[in-house]
């Protein structure tokens, strides 16, 4: 999930249908894969918002922002719910 997060981020125009097949096949539903990528562009977007604009922005609040977040949206894969 981390890989595909840090894709979205760096080069989500290399994003091919096989990323996201392996996303299923550890797991992750296809729900849960569009909360990924939902929540992942989300704060991108932010953070480009607030670099082109030149506002300083508080990177551990985006990053609790960003746990609270998937926390509230139970983004875990389905087999570690069973754990």
């Amino acid at each position: 999930m981390l890989e595909y997060v840090e894709k979205i981020t760096l080069s989500a125009s290399t994003i091919i249908s096989e990323d996201v097949d392996h996303l299923r096949q550890v797991g992750w539903s296809d729900r849960e894969i569009l909360d990924i990528a939902l929540v992942s562009s989300y704060y991108n977007f932010r953070c480009r918002m607030a670099d082109s604009l030149g506002v300083e922005i508080d990177a551990a609040n985006v990053n609790q922002e960003l746990l609270n977040e998937l926390r509230r949206r139970n983004v875990t894969p389905d087999h570690a719910r069973s754990v």
